[in-house]
C-alpha cells in the first residue's frame, strides 16, 4: 500500500514466520498497510487471527519482526495507546448495560469519568445502538454485540482499527449496518484491518485487499484488478427459468458463450470465458425471452475460484 508521507507505516510486516510447534501459523510474510481500509481474506487456517495476535502482541513472532507505527511492540507497548482492536471470539460482560461496558474501557485508557461517559456515549451512536445502551449485554443480538466491540476498539480514538471477522454469525441488516461502519471509519483516515473468509464481504468494504493462503501472502493490491484477470477465466452463469432450453437457444450464438449445460430442471448452465461481457449481453436476451426468470447466480464467483486461480498463477 502507497504511503504519502514520510512517516513509519502503521503496519510494518517484516519477513515474519509464526510456528505452533510442527504447524505453521504464517509462513514468512512481508506487507506495509497504512491509511483506508484494507481486507484481510482468507479460508479458515489461512492464517489471519494469527496475524492479527503477532500485531497485537498476544503471541510472538518466531522469526521476523512486527513494526506498529515504526516501533517494535515487544520492546515498547506505547503503540498499542494508538490500536483498537476487535477479537473474533472476546467474551462480554452479560450483566452490563453496552454503556457501562464501553465507559469501562474507556475509563482503563486514562479517561476521567465525565469523559468516558461522553465519549462511550458518541461512538455507541456512531455505531447505531444509541436507543439501546443502557440495556444489558446478555440481550443483545449477534449483530448488536459485534457493534458494541466495535464501539470499545473505538472509544480511545485509534489511529489503527483491527476487526477479525466482524461479520461472523451477523444477519444481513447486521452486516449492511457494521459494514456502514467500517467504510466510514476508513474515509475518516483511519487505518482499518477487517478480515474475512466470504469474497462479497470484503469487497462491498473495500478493493484493497490482503490474501492468505496456508499462512503466505498469496496477493496483494487491488481486489478489482485481480477479479478482472478471474474474469477472464472459465464461468458458469446459473440461471432458473421456466424454459432453459428456449433460453439456451438464444444464448449459444453470442459470442462470450461457449457452451450451455442444463443442471436439473428448471435450470440453465451459461459457459463462458469472459463473464462481464456474457453478463453485458444477458439483460437484454431475458428480456427478449419473455419469461420468468427467478433468479441469476455466479457459483465461480467467489473466495475459493479467486484461491485456485491465484495458486494455479503462482506455480
Amino acid at each position: 500500500m502507497t504511503m504519502e508521507n514520510q512517516d513509519p507505516p502503521a503496519v510494518l510486516i517484516d519477513q515474519v514466520s509464526k510456528w505452533y510447534g510442527q504447524v505453521i501459523g504464517i509462513n514468512d510474510l512481508s506487507l506495509a498497510i497504512d491509511g483506508g481500509v484494507t481486507g484481510v481474506l482468507g479460508p479458515n487456517g489461512a492464517g489471519k487471527s494469527t496475524l492479527f495476535k503477532l500485531m497485537m502482541g498476544r503471541i510472538r513472532p518466531s522469526q521476523g519482526s512486527v513494526r506498529l507505527f515504526g516501533v517494535d511492540p515487544w520492546t515498547n507497548t506505547s503503540p498499542y495507546r494508538r490500536v483498537g482492536y476487535v477479537s473474533e471470539s472476546e467474551k462480554l460482560y452479560e450483566w452490563m448495560t453496552a454503556l457501562d461496558f464501553v465507559t469501562t474501557l474507556a475509563r482503563l485508557h486514562g479517561m476521567t469519568r465525565e469523559e468516558a461517559t461522553e465519549r462511550s456515549s458518541h461512538v455507541l451512536e456512531f455505531v447505531g445502538l444509541a436507543d439501546v445502551m443502557h440495556k444489558e449485554l446478555g440481550k443483545f443480538s449477534k449483530g448488536m454485540r459485534q457493534r458494541v466491540k466495535i464501539a470499545h476498539a473505538l472509544v480511545h480514538d485509534p489511529d489503527l482499527i483491527i476487526l477479525d471477522e466482524p461479520l461472523h454469525g451477523c444477519d444481513p441488516l447486521a452486516r449492511t449496518s457494521i459494514m456502514s461502519v467500517i467504510r466510514e471509519m476508513g474515509e475518516q483516515g483511519k487505518t482499518i484491518l477487517v478480515s474475512s473468509h466470504i469474497l462479497e464481504e470484503i469487497e462491498r468494504i473495500t478493493e484493497q485487499i490482503v490474501i492468505l493462503h496456508n499462512g503466505r501472502l498469496l496477493a496483494i493490491g487491488n481486489l478489482h484488478a485481480i477479479r478482472g484477470l478471474l474474469d477472464k477465466h472459465p464461468h458458469r452463469i446459473l440461471i432458473k427459468c421456466e424454459d432453459p432450453r428456449s433460453l439456451a437457444n438464444l444464448f449459444v450464438s453470442q459470442e462470450p458463450v461457449f457452451g450451455v449445460r442444463f443442471p436439473r430442471e428448471g435450470q440453465l448452465e451459461i459457459q463462458t470465458n469472459d463473464l462481464s461481457a456474457a453478463h453485458a449481453v444477458l439483460p437484454s436476451i431475458v428480456v427478449n425471452s419473455k419469461q420468468k426468470v427467478t433468479s441469476i447466480e455466479n457459483p465461480d464467483d467467489n473466495l475459493e475460484s479467486l484461491l485456485s486461480y491465484l495458486i494455479k498463477e503462482g506455480n
